[in-house]
This record gives C-alpha cells, structure tokens and sequence, in this order.
C-alpha cells in the first residue's frame, strides 16, 4: 500500500505530536469515568489523567466513548 503525499505529511505530524507518557485506547477506557467524574465535578484534571485528555484529542472512538459516558452521567445526575 503506498500512501498519498497527504496521508504521508499526516502520519508524520501525527508522531511528531506523541509524547513518551502516551496511553493507548486500552489504557484510556480504563480511566475515563475516572476523569468524566472530574469533568462532571468542575475539578481540575489531574496531572496522573491528563494523558487521557490527549488521547481523547486524537482518538476519536475513545472520544465517542468519552462523549457517550459524560452524557449518560449527566442524565443520571439529572434524574436525582
């Protein structure tokens, strides 16, 4: 498979943007009511989840898990 000049430069400003403390899709799941409950408490992201928001950044189907979390928390917090 032989990449475009696009998909090339976009793979590469991809890596460029990685981190050495970058968590994986696995690792973010693992985590996430974890940090939804900050968001949901107006807290200040710790700095041990703040990998996580970088990964929900450039992941979009942990950002979609991220999304649908938030929104049923918010819906259970609306219910009480």
């Amino acid at each position: 498979m032989k990449l475009t000049r696009d998909e090339t430069k976009a793979l590469l400003d991809h890596v460029s943007r990685s981190k050495p403390d970058e968590i994986d899709c696995d690792g973010c799941l693992e985590h996430l009511a974890e940090f939804v409950e900050h968001e949901l408490l107006g807290n200040e992201i710790p700095e041990a989840l703040q990998a996580i928001q970088r990964h929900l950044e450039q992941c979009a189907c942990c950002h979609d898990e991220h999304l649908a979390l938030l929104e049923g928390m918010q819906a259970i917090e609306g219910e009480r």
